[in-house]
């Protein structure tokens, strides 16, 4: 049976953008910064965690203030850097497009800051596919979940949890979407790994382009 949906939520990081390169370029720059050595950078990085969290996946045995630094020192080299490296991914526009000309809301929900996420979308020429953009730090000074935002996004669209469809390439994304109520997709081209993705448990999951237009014919109303 088919499922009504009239909402999409995307998140953003390794599901629309390609955006390694710059994330963790500005951690390495970060970490030179404060002159700190981190010999196990390449095996435990990854995108999608939040900042605090990521600090802490790097440096376990930091104290707090150290942690608290580097989240500040990255929050502001990241977010003031050219970003040059992060690209669309080739298919992004095209499923943007199916899913605004079948009619549904879109909306980008994601554990990136409102700054460097609104300056993506404009180079990208995206701005046209999203009726709102909910990042981490939505409210000033007080982090967010990604369960929490979710929520939000969808009071804000107006629209039941259970007619919303939440897109990502985490798990994070899709729990979020449990927690939340809505249909969860995963895409397998970003970020998080294959069997992490699959123990969240999402409704769905499609590799590429092909595979996410022929979900949305043969399972959406």
């Amino acid at each position: 049976m088919k499922m009504p949906v009239d909402v999409c939520f995307f998140d953003f990081d390794g599901t629309l953008g390609d955006t390694r390169n710059g994330i963790c370029n500005a951690w390495k720059q970060t970490i030179a910064e404060i002159g700190v050595e981190c010999p196990d950078f390449d095996r435990i990085f990854r995108v999608g965690p939040p900042v605090d969290i990521m600090a802490k996946l790097l440096f376990p045995e930091a104290s707090e203030a150290l942690h608290a630094e580097l989240c500040r020192r990255y929050k502001s080299c990241y977010d003031n850097s050219e970003m040059l490296d992060e690209k669309p991914y080739p298919w992004s526009r095209e499923i943007l497009d199916f899913c605004r000309d079948s009619g549904r809301k879109i909306y980008v929900v994601t554990y990136k800051r409102l700054k460097p996420t609104l300056k993506l979308i404009e180079r990208y020429g995206f701005r046209e596919y999203f009726s709102g953009v909910f990042c981490t730090d939505v409210f000033p000074g007080q982090f967010i979940s990604k369960v929490d935002l979710l929520k939000l996004a969808v009071r804000v669209s107006g629209v039941p949890a259970e007619r919303g469809l939440m897109i990502g390439d985490t798990e994070m994304d899709i729990i979020a979407g449990h927690e939340t109520g809505t249909h969860t997709l995963a895409v397998s081209w970003g970020y998080g790994p294959l069997e992490i993705l699959q123990k969240a448990e999402p409704e769905f999951m499609v590799a590429d382009k092909a595979g996410f237009i022929d979900f949305f014919q043969h399972n959406l109303c």
